[in-house]
C-alpha cells in the first residue's frame, strides 16, 4: 500500500522551481530485512508517481534478476556497464550495438513523468528485457519492487557523499532544464529533502545497514575511484561468474575508465538527453567524474552547512561519515 501525503513546505515558489507538483509518499516496507519505520519515512516524488506506483511495487521479479540501485549522481552509470559486461560475459560487440539505456533499463523514469516523457512504458521495457536483467533504480528500499526482497534476488547499491551528489544533481537537474533554480536554491531544497529521490541520507544508510544481507553489495563512488580492480573483483564473485584473466581485467579497466566511459555514446547518455530538446548546448550528463570536485565548485558556508546537516542525521545512529566512505577526507 502507498501512503501519501503532501510535503510540509509545498510552495508556489517549490512547485516553479522544480517545475511539478512534489508529495511525499511511503510504504510499510513488506519483507525488507531491516527493522525500520518504513511507514513514516517519507519520499519526495512527482505527484504523478501516485497513480503508476503499483507497476513498480508489483513488478514480477525473476529470481535471476539484477537491480542496480543508488541515489542519483552517485555512479550508477559506471556500475550499470560494470555489471551488465561482467553478467554477458564481456560482449563488448552487443554493447557497442545497444546503448546501456536499453540494455539496463531505468524502470522508474516513465513512472515519474507519465506523459511527460517520450521514453515509453520504462517498467514495461525492464519486464521485456532478456535474462539475466540488469535493472537501474534510484527508489529507495521501500519503493522498490516488493519481490526483490521477497525472493532476495540480487542487489547493487553505490553510495556518494553528499557533497559530490548534490553539485552534481543540481547541475544535472539545471542543465537538462529541469530545475528552475539557482544552485544555492537546489542545495537547499535537497537539505529539506524537497528534490526529487530525496532525502539521501535515509536513501543511503539504509542500504548500508543491509550490506551485510548476503543478496546485497554495497560500494562507494569513492571505494571504485580509488580501487576500481578491487571491486571489480567483488562485484565479479558477488555475480558468481567465472574469474577474469589479467588481460580481461586489464580491458574492462580501461573500459571503465572515466575517459572511455565519458568518450562511449553506447554508455554517455548526454546526446540521447539533448534529443529531448531542452538541454543547452553545452550540457554535459558525466562533468568531472572525481572525487570532491565541490571543493573548489561549493563555497566553504555551504560545504559547512552540508556537513552539519550529515552530522546532525549521523549521530543519532553514532556514526561517521567514515564508516560509510572510508578514510576520505570529505
Amino acid at each position: 500500500m502507498l501512503y501519501t501525503k503532501p510535503l510540509p513546505s509545498a510552495t508556489d515558489e517549490l512547485f516553479e522551481r522544480s517545475k511539478r507538483m512534489v508529495i511525499h509518499v511511503s510504504t510499510n516496507g513488506e519483507f525488507i530485512p531491516l527493522k525500520w519505520n518504513w511507514p513514516e519515512t517519507w519520499i519526495s516524488v512527482p505527484a504523478v508517481f501516485k497513480d503508476n506506483f503499483s507497476s513498480i511495487y508489483d513488478f514480477e521479479v525473476r529470481n535471476d534478476d539484477v537491480f542496480i540501485v543508488t541515489f542519483p549522481k552517485s555512479g550508477t552509470t559506471w556500475l550499470q556497464e560494470a555489471t551488465w559486461l561482467l553478467l554477458n560475459k564481456l560482449n563488448y560487440e552487443e554493447a557497442k550495438r545497444r546503448h546501456l539505456l536499453e540494455r539496463s533499463v531505468f524502470m522508474d523514469i516513465s513512472t515519474l513523468y507519465g506523459e511527460q516523457t517520450n521514453k515509453g512504458d520504462s517498467v514495461a521495457k525492464a519486464a521485456e528485457l532478456k535474462s539475466p536483467r540488469c535493472i537501474k533504480s534510484h527508489l529507495p528500499a521501500h519503493l522498490l519492487p516488493r519481490q526483490i526482497w521477497q525472493k532476495k534476488v540480487k542487489l547493487i547499491y553505490c553510495a556518494r557523499n553528499p557533497k559530490d551528489v548534490v553539485l552534481s544533481y543540481g547541475h544535472f537537474l539545471r542543465g537538462k532544464g529541469a530545475y528552475n533554480g539557482s544552485m544555492e536554491e537546489f542545495i537547499d531544497d535537497f537539505l529539506n529533502a524537497e528534490t526529487l529521490y530525496s532525502p539521501y541520507w535515509i536513501h543511503v544508510y539504509t542500504m548500508w545497514q543491509m550490506r551485510a544481507e548476503p543478496n546485497i553489495f554495497f560500494t562507494t563512488y569513492e571505494e571504485m575511484k580509488q580501487n576500481l580492480r578491487g571491486v571489480v573483483e567483488r562485484l565479479n564473485e558477488f555475480l558468481e561468474q567465472p574469474p577474469l584473466s589479467e588481460a580481461q581485467m586489464e580491458k574492462l579497466l580501461n573500459h571503465l575508465s572515466f575517459e572511455s566511459m565519458k568518450a562511449n555514446q553506447q554508455v554517455n547518455p548526454t546526446e540521447v538527453i539533448k534529443k529531448s530538446g531542452r538541454p543547452g548546448a553545452d550540457f554535459q550528463f558525466m562533468r568531472r567524474g572525481i572525487v570532491g570536485s565541490y571543493k573548489d565548485e561549493l563555497s566553504v558556508r555551504n560545504q559547512q552547512r552540508i556537513n552539519e546537516w550529515s552530522e546532525q542525521y549521523l549521530n543519532k545512529f553514532n556514526i561517521k561519515m567514515n564508516d560509510i566512505f572510508g578514510d576520505f577526507q570529505l
